[in-house]
């Protein structure tokens, strides 16, 4: 099917007319992007000039994770529990298979899960440690993460220097024999040997990027060598049929190599991995989607991004736009997740399509890579960070444990009615359990290292000149923003009260300043010090033109939150309950056996909030009172998000 226009629920937005009369050293207003957002394939999506995105920079860039500190809230809760896990872990356990692939000791005691000596996929858990140490680093200034990861740097750089003595070739790292390579180009089964080698090359890259690691970078730089002369042997035809085996963000990680050493060569290796038969319908806007596996898609199209963003090309760059509107408008559940069974399936087929392997998080960890590329291209684009808020509130934030010390994850965030958040059988005999410290290795275990190491990343952005600073998201978050000498700090406990406040800490600079209001908040306002409040309309950014700010000065802004249904796009008769961008689920008891029950009858007009709790809210469903609660919020309870609507 070609795509059509979007139809998801962010993008239903009508048109909100900009408030007139705004003094013009308050507030300028622009209107609501949502609405004009275009079909794929239609072009960059980007609100022309005077179509009220005047004064929003064309293109943004991200602060470093250096310079945002998570302020106490729910997400510093989390990152605080993963950073447990990363000082924690044995790290020679992670080396084990490592070392042993090439010879060296080992007397670790092995890893399970997906890490075990005799799975395949062995070995890309360290990638992701290597990632998330060097992200919590950047992002707390902790010199033991930082030491940690160069412990492992240089056992790698260890194991790469006795691959030939082991028989394999120069440049040679991974957990697992270079044969696995020869099975793969030869047409054999086997498991996805150069996901597990993106994992590995992205942790070193990380090492180097933001934890000032140099021998990180020259493992890295003979590996890609390694890469470079495995593939350039292969033809084209005989290279796509190995990229039908998945090879995660293989031309991600090659680019930004490339982007940050100036070797352009790097650029042709990262586009031999461009799968022509997924890639090319998407150039085209097609949704050829039905049946992939989700999380082998994401990758391929983060890299095409990065390969458009490094000057190769515009084709890449409409791959990427057209994925992430098809996504987000046909594949999306309410929490901003997408897949089940870890597939795509036919455009739209949501409530067709509800289970306990719904949202796999690796799924909505790689679209909040994309969906954050695209939105520094283009951060006119409210609804960019409309998706982004809804996937890490509802999703990515309720994937982690909060009753475990060490923050352990989620596999899926099931849908189904009376689901329970808990691994899937298959990584796990404990029907209780989220992730474990070294039984259960898996790629979402993976993932959460990283994810819940830089909530921070996305909160603050600035205009590529430094003119003006962005905020997107509502985190109680502190920014030091180096090149003005000024520091701003935003306070809020949103979503548990209706708005945000920024106050300049310290410092004076002259910028402008844009704040996302986001689609959802209608009847938003916002105040400048002592300045009359003034109404911004939903789906737009409010602009403060640029003037001189100074230690003390304000901005408060208002966003009014209501509840709401939204209704699956194959069948409006299911509908799950929202207030603003929380996704609110049913609390239904502990498990009692039963896996299955049938969907909830609600009546909606039996919504009300709790006195005293503004995100807790009961109802009436199938004739018994249940109580509401933010999904995120849901742990070791079965729970209900898609009602029944009579």
């Amino acid at each position: 099917m070609d795509a059509k226009e979007p139809s998801h629920p962010l993008h239903r937005r009508t048109v909100v007319a900009a408030a007139a009369g705004l003094p013009a050293a308050a507030l300028a207003t622009g209107q609501a992007a949502a609405a004009r957002n275009p079909a794929p394939g239609s072009g960059s999506g980007e609100a022309p000039e005077g179509e009220g995105r005047a004064g929003v920079p064309p293109a943004a860039a991200p602060f470093p994770l250096t310079d945002v500190e998570l302020r106490p809230g729910p997400f510093r809760d989390n990152q605080e529990r993963n950073t447990a896990y990363l000082r924690a872990v044995d790290i020679d356990r992670l080396l084990h298979t490592f070392r042993r692939n090439v010879g060296l000791p080992s007397d670790a005691r092995p890893c399970g899960g997906w890490e075990a000596p005799d799975v395949e996929l062995r070995g890309h858990s360290l990638g992701h440690l290597l990632s998330g140490l060097a992200l919590t680093h950047a992002a707390t200034g902790e010199g033991e993460l930082r030491e940690k990861g160069a412990r492992i740097v240089r056992a790698l750089a260890e194991c790469q220097a006795h691959a030939p003595e082991a028989g394999y070739r120069e440049g040679y790292l991974s957990a697992f024999p270079e044969s696995f390579f020869d099975r793969l180009e030869n047409g054999e089964k086997v498991w996805a040997p150069y996901y597990t080698l993106h994992k590995i090359m992205a942790g070193l890259l990380d090492q180097y990027r933001l934890a000032g690691d140099a021998e990180a970078l020259r493992v890295l730089e003979a590996l890609a060598d390694w890469v470079d002369r495995r593939t350039a042997r292969l033809g084209h035809a005989h290279m796509q049929r190995v990229l039908e085996t998945e090879f995660g963000g293989m031309n991600e990680v090659l680019t930004d190599l490339a982007a940050v050493t100036g070797k352009r060569r790097r650029l042709d290796v990262a586009e031999r991995f461009t799968h022509e038969a997924v890639l090319r319908p998407l150039e085209r806007g097609a949704d050829r989607l039905d049946g992939l596996h989700a999380n082998t898609q994401i990758p391929k199209v983060i890299g095409a991004q990065r390969l458009h963003e490094e000057g190769r090309g515009a084709a890449y760059g409409r791959i990427a736009e057209n994925f992430w509107h098809i996504v987000t408008a046909h594949h999306t559940y309410v929490i901003g997740g997408n897949s089940n069974e870890e597939l795509f399936h036919a455009p739209d087929a949501i409530a067709s399509q509800l289970g306990p392997t719904t949202c796999e998080n690796c799924n909505s960890y790689n679209m909040l890579k994309l969906t954050r590329l695209l939105h520094f291209r283009s951060p006119r684009r409210t609804h960019l960070l409309d998706h982004y808020e809804r996937t890490l509130f509802n999703q990515m934030l309720g994937e982690q444990d909060p009753d475990s010390a060490h923050g352990f994850n989620l596999y899926y965030t099931g849908l189904q009615p009376g689901a329970y958040k808990a691994q899937p059988d298959f990584m796990g005999d404990d029907p209780e359990a989220y992730s474990t410290d070294y039984d259960n290795f898996s790629c979402d275990h993976g993932t959460g290292m990283e994810t819940h190491a830089k909530f921070a990343d996305t909160v603050f952005s600035r205009a590529a000149d430094d003119s003006a600073l962005l905020v997107g998201l509502f985190l109680p978050a502190r920014l030091t923003w180096r090149a003005h000498g000024i520091v701003w700090e935003q306070h809020t406990r949103f979503p548990d009260e209706p708005g945000t406040t920024l106050t300049v800490r310290s410092g004076s600079a002259r910028h402008a300043l844009h704040l996302r209001v986001p689609c959802w908040a209608e009847g938003a306002r916002v105040r400048v010090n002592d300045e009359p409040e003034q109404p911004v309309p939903a789906g737009s950014w409010c602009t403060v033109p640029a003037r001189e700010w100074r230690a003390g000065d304000r901005v408060r802004m208002r966003l009014p939150m209501r509840l709401r249904l939204e209704a699956a796009p194959d069948d409006p008769r299911v509908r799950a309950v929202c207030y603003g961008p929380v996704v609110l689920a049913g609390q239904y008891g502990p498990r009692t056996g039963e896996e299955e029950m049938p969907m909830p009858v609600l009546d909606p007009a039996s919504v009300h909030a709790q006195d005293g709790d503004r995100l807790r809210f009961t109802a009436r469903a199938d004739g018994r009172t249940v109580t509401l609660l933010p999904v995120a919020r849901t742990h070791h309870e079965r729970y209900v998000v898609y009602w029944r609507i009579p």
